[in-house]
């Protein structure tokens, strides 16, 4: 398909790559093909960014047979792409920020910056923007900036420094429509729709419209709050001869894959989602409906407060889904709303409002950190300006900057001697990627603090959580190899690993600062992390890090398996090896580069096989195998005498735990 608006900024770019560039189109203009084509054809080190992995992946798909690309979907705090050795850098926001923070050498290879969805600087993932464009402008570094069409693009253009370039018309047209019992509006045309039932009247509008949809031949996305909704009303949707099918966060990757397959094959007409699918997700969607209107409300603590209403903004990033080029010649966005008067607001809020003034401000501390931890010494007088210049804090002064700096001095985050310079301190909340305020919920000191309690209380570990205040059981049962049946049951599988996730970044971040305070604790920081990342106990931490399955190395731990090495001996026994295969462990590759390194251990192996079944005296050991094996069986205590021979002694499991 031809994009006029890729046309219109390919002769641009052509004749200025060192300018930066803000794109302001519909949905479904050419955006991301021009995000792939600057990718590729680009020299130096391109990166992309956006606010969702799902969608900084699905570029990556795209690219990654015409350039060496890396796809960055590890967690913020990891620092696992020093060694970066790609052309192209796909990640979210954050990460990419991350990454600015941690100051890597391969930094001054950058070329330029596509920023996906940069309309996201006025939510709540404002600061990774703001860190990572004064960076772009502070390197000079272009920048190219997408997003649907914005109601301010004169601020946008001004914070970036960017030529605008702007498409107003969608190259497929979207039909706004509104529906109530029992009539289908879309602008001046109408049409009355009849019910089969008169039970559950707003259902039964949804069944109508989407079986209008369906008649067409087309599909629908459909719109709800919560994953208990998507679930729930997909599986009524199946029940009315709808090939429906739930699609969330909550699901694994392979499972929201297939579903996207399924949607593409034609096997599905209707996917009900949350808000995981609003932003820029491609998919082959004729029309989206709103079921619901409403996203969850939590406090900083991670109480449910009850929902809010979608904001215009988001709700025109969502409803830019519908009516995609290649599929659809046009598409229909449709509001489902209890009655004419309750559409007419809902028209006049959505299709006609204005989405100014809903802006969500980054906290200033913590974007002033942020900006230091790479231009350590800076002046406050480049700092000032610096921070003026951004999108959120425009034109501020700078006594509100100077009482940043001074609340950060006050917490022994930066230094003011020479220039603004970071503290340990301040490098390690910075690099581990939390706002300021959370450090205050950190027992800096409160030296009998419990520190799985911290971490459990903290706000990212709240808000995961949900509600749920067995927080603290919950990560005790995960570290210590437990199952996690019966505790928070009304979180989903997926929404415990978030919790486990949030509590592995804390919990790092945790470590870092103590470290960096000289507090001994950092050493048991460091023992609960290790123990959330692979969910077993100290104990079974090398274990786990050679690769074993979680059940595994509880087995092993049972065992008085201690680590690799050991275990790679005590394969003699076949019933442990038995027992690894049913865990599908691959045993010869697990301990290939033991043997290698260490030739001992494989005759030690060779040993307890060949003497598991009968007596044996310790001189026959030493002759075949020699004295440092018969030492190292000692060392195991796998030997056992019976009257004058030695027998290997059975594996005996500990059940006390």
């Amino acid at each position: 398909m031809d994009f006029p608006l890729a046309e219109r900024f390919f002769r641009e770019y052509e004749s200025n790559r060192d300018i930066n560039y803000l794109i302001s189109a519909p949905t479904g203009s050419g955006k991301t093909h021009i995000a792939k084509r600057v990718l590729v054809e680009d020299e130096g080190i391109s990166v992309y960014v956006s606010p969702l992995k799902a969608l900084s992946r699905e570029v990556y798909l795209s690219v990654r047979d015409r350039t060496n690309a890396v796809m960055a979907d590890s967690d913020v705090y990891e620092d696992d792409l020093r060694k970066m050795k790609g052309d192209v850098l796909l990640a979210t926001y954050e990460k990419f920020d991350s990454a600015i923070r941690h100051n890597y050498t391969w930094l001054n290879d950058v070329s330029r910056i596509v920023i996906d969805e940069v309309h996201n600087v006025e939510t709540d993932r404002g600061l990774a923007l703001e860190n990572l464009v004064l960076w772009a402008k502070s390197r000079r570094v272009p920048v190219i900036a997408l997003s649907a069409t914005l109601s301010d693009p004169e601020r946008y253009v001004t914070w970036l420094n960017a030529k605008l370039i702007s498409h107003e018309k969608r190259v497929v047209p979207l039909h706004e429509c509104v529906a109530y019992p029992y009539v289908l509006k879309c602008g001046n045309w109408q049409e009355n729709l009849k019910p089969s039932r008169l039970t559950r009247p707003r259902f039964e509008l949804l069944v109508l419209v989407l079986q209008r949809i369906v008649s067409m031949g087309k599909n629908a996305l459909v719109f709800v709050k919560s994953r208990r909704s998507a679930e729930t009303l997909a599986q009524e949707l199946q029940r009315r001869d709808f090939r429906a099918h739930h699609y969330h966060s909550g699901m694994p990757h392979e499972d929201r894959k297939k579903v996207l397959d399924m949607l593409l094959e034609g096997n599905l007409n209707v996917v009900v989602s949350t808000t995981a699918l609003g932003q820029g997700v491609n998919l082959p969607v004729y029309a989206v409906v709103f079921y619901e209107l409403k996203l969850p409300n939590v406090d900083e603590r991670g109480e449910f407060k009850g929902w809010k209403d979608i904001s215009p903004s988001e709700f025109r990033q969502m409803a830019g889904r519908a009516g995609r080029p290649r599929y659809d010649k046009e598409g229909m966005v449709i509001i489902i709303a209890n009655s004419d008067k309750f559409a007419t607001q809902l028209e006049e809020r959505y299709y006609r409002g204005s989405t100014r003034g809903e802006g969500v401000k980054p906290d200033l501390d913590t974007l002033s950190l942020a900006f230091v931890s790479w231009n350590d010494g800076v002046e406050m007088d480049e700092l000032g300006r610096s921070i003026n210049s951004t999108f959120n804090f425009r034109g501020v002064g700078y006594t509100l900057v100077e009482s940043s700096i001074s609340r950060l001095r006050d917490m022994k985050l930066v230094m003011t001697d020479r220039g603004v310079t970071v503290t340990p301190l301040g490098r390690a909340v910075a690099v581990s990627y939390i706002d300021v305020k959370a450090l205050s919920g950190f027992p800096i000191d409160n030296k009998d603090a419990d520190l799985v309690s911290v971490i459990a209380g903290s706000p990212a570990v709240a808000q995961a959580l949900r509600g749920c205040k067995e927080g603290r059981e919950l990560l005790n049962r995960w570290m210590n190899g437990n199952s996690l049946d019966g505790i928070c049951e009304k979180l989903t599988s997926k929404d415990l690993m978030e919790v486990i996730s949030n509590a592995k970044w804390i919990s790092f971040a945790l470590f870092r600062v103590l470290r960096a305070l000289g507090d001994d604790r950092y050493r048991k920081a460091l023992e609960i992390h290790d123990s959330l990342k692979y969910g077993v106990p100290s104990e079974g931490v090398k274990l786990a890090r050679s690769g074993l399955p979680r059940d595994a190395v509880m087995s092993l731990i049972s065992l008085d398996v201690k680590d690799l090495r050991e275990l790679c001996m005590k394969v003699g026994y076949r019933e442990l090896r038995d027992e690894l295969r049913r865990s599908n462990v691959q045993i010869e590759v697990l301990c290939r580069s033991v043997y290698s390194q260490d030739p001992l251990t494989f005759d030690v192996r060779r040993a307890i096989q060949e003497f598991r079944q009968r007596e044996f005296s310790l001189r026959e050991v030493s002759s075949k195998f020699g004295e440092d094996v018969l030492r190292e069986m000692v060392r195991l205590r796998v030997l056992r005498k019976r009257g004058d021979k030695y027998i290997i002694r059975d594996l005996e499991r500990d059940t006390t735990g």
